[in-house]
């Protein structure tokens, strides 16, 4: 059996009783946005993009799990309808960096701060356990951090203790378990590991192994596995918390219980004397209100922008089907791309005769991997501003899988190893299947297409299928010349350029054979309707 791809959801449009507002976030399996209740309570609502039985089946076990978590150190579920022809689950909305965010930015912690920190997690493990739950991916971007205290987020590996799987194991390798990078059945004492892990990043600005930039993927696992970590540098009066989280043997570890006891000891009033985050260094104190005042501007915005009385369109599968499913006119193509189909190098285009004069366009799709259904059946692609600006950048290489987290990983759990990828030069596809590392070189930013349209390939010797074109401003046409002029004709990957969305969003990656003068291109042929229209709509079509 299977479901309709989750919908495009603009801002204005209505899931379940909540009315989305912005999108925070993109993941592998879903999406995450902002949005507000009828009697205005702000949450991330998070909505699954993809449509399989087990996808489906993943996302209501992530509900299930979250809903039966009750702490003030995790983000609780407002709502959540895991059944719908779009699933999706309303939780609290924490507007607060993450650890490892504030790590980069700020530096580690100092001993007082981490064991606050330390307190408010093992309260969190303390209330996931409770309900019989594993966390299973404990890691310093797994924990946002507002001054109230830290709070435990994604639930989508979590699992009940009777369904542990003991296949593969999942998570991220450098924060995982001995035995979670063993494939064994994982327990709470795995999460406790996890946490210690987590603190040793607090304290040392590293996971707790040696040379870990230097280790390839199955290195890292392998000294995973043994529980081969490196702790040194670390500060004697953290041994007391962190040592004893990172004993290779599972019962050797401390209970979140113990933790907390422990922890409540060393600051003397305990964690709820320094609540209001009197405890934090400046600069985290500092970068936490930044954070959450530029969250509050960004919600005040998407709610002026909104509009106060304008009415919400439905998101729900069930309103007006018909009209979206409607198949959309074919606008006149500008360009046809011809060529051998499954060689990914496409040749010059033929243009249409009244258009003879418009320079050809040589950009060849690669790898579409974003899906997304028609927005609006009747529209032929407009002007429009992205709602994000799109950055087209010079590709170095690519792998299967998701990017890794600023670690070495795997394509899937950890059973292929694959390379670290530099910090903020990864950009994952919607459906996890392509990482792409762009270069150092700058590319370009386009903050607004002059023209973007999705349009079928109907002519005959066509290369069909459903296409996207878009056409530049004056000045961003001349850097796109410049820009494929610069990678046309090199070798490997590198002859590709990646379009790319926010930090870590792969839209599309397309190979250039050649300088594409004239401000248009068409940068994705032979594609799915419903890709297209995604695409396009990505791009700013209106």
């Amino acid at each position: 059996m299977r479901w309709e791809k989750a919908e495009t959801i603009r801002p204005g449009q209505r899931v379940g009783r909540f009315t989305v507002l912005a999108e925070l976030a993109s993941g592998g399996m879903g999406r995450v946005y902002l949005a507000r209740s009828p009697g205005g309570r702000t949450v991330a609502l998070k909505t699954l993009i993809t449509d399989s039985a087990d996808d489906r089946r993943r996302f209501a076990r992530e509900v299930e799990c979250a809903r039966r978590v009750h702490g003030v150190y995790t983000a609780s579920v407002v709502d959540a309808d895991p059944g719908a022809a779009v699933p999706w689950m309303a939780q609290e909305y924490v507007p607060a960096p993450s650890l490892r965010d504030l790590v980069e930015a700020c530096g580690v912690l100092d001993s007082d701060a981490l064991h606050w920190v330390a307190a408010g997690m093992a309260e969190a493990l303390a209330s996931l356990h409770t309900a019989g739950l594993v966390h299973r991916d404990i890691k310093p971007s797994n924990v946002l951090l507002p001054v109230e205290g830290p709070r435990l987020i994604d639930f989508g590996i979590s699992q009940a203790h009777d369904l542990t799987r003991t296949q593969s194991a999942l998570g991220t390798v450098a924060y995982a378990s001995p035995e979670q990078a063993r494939g064994e059945p994982t327990a709470e004492a795995s999460d406790v590991f996890s946490l210690g892990a987590t603190l040793f990043y607090l304290a040392a600005g590293r996971p707790p192994y040696a040379d870990i930039e230097q280790l390839s993927a199955i290195e890292l696992l392998m000294r995973a596995a043994s529980g081969r970590t490196d702790v040194s540098g670390l500060d004697p009066e953290l041994h007391g918390l962190i040592h004893p989280c990172l004993e290779p043997n599972p019962g050797m570890r401390p209970t979140p219980a113990e933790l907390v006891s422990y922890c409540a000891g060393h600051l003397g009033t305990g964690p709820a004397g320094r609540a209001g985050g009197g405890v934090l260094d400046a600069r985290w104190t500092a970068a936490i209100e930044r954070h959450r005042a530029e969250r509050t501007d960004a919600l005040r915005a998407a709610i002026l922008h909104l509009g106060e009385d304008g009415p919400a369109a439905s998101a729900s599968a069930e309103a007006g089907r018909e009209e979206r499913t409607r198949p959309a006119p074919s606008p006149p193509p500008t360009a046809r791309l011809t060529g051998p189909a499954r060689t990914g190098v496409l040749g010059r285009v033929r243009r249409p005769r009244v258009l003879a004069g418009v320079s050809a366009v040589v950009a060849a799709l690669v790898a579409l991997l974003v899906f997304r259904p028609w927005e609006d059946a009747g529209s032929t692609g407009r002007a429009g501003t992205p709602d994000l600006p799109v950055r087209i950048l010079e590709v170095e290489s690519e792998q299967p899988g998701v990017c890794p987290d600023g670690e070495a990983t795997s394509a899937d759990g950890f059973a292929t190893p694959r390379p670290a990828v530099p910090s903020g030069r990864g950009f994952t596809s919607d459906d996890r299947k392509l990482c792409v590392v762009v270069s150092t070189a700058p590319g370009m930013t386009v903050n607004r297409f002059r023209n973007v349209t999705a349009f079928e390939d109907t002519e005959a010797g066509g290369q069909g299928g459903w296409s996207v074109r878009v056409e530049f401003g004056d000045r961003d046409a001349e850097a796109f010349a410049e820009l494929t002029g610069r990678v046309a004709g090199r070798s490997g990957d590198s002859d590709s350029l990646a379009v790319v969305q926010g930090d870590d969003r792969l839209l599309v990656k397309v190979r250039i054979i050649g300088s594409i003068t004239g401000g248009e291109a068409v940068i994705a042929t032979r594609l799915g309707r419903n890709q297209a229209a995604f695409l396009a709509s990505a791009l700013g079509a209106e």
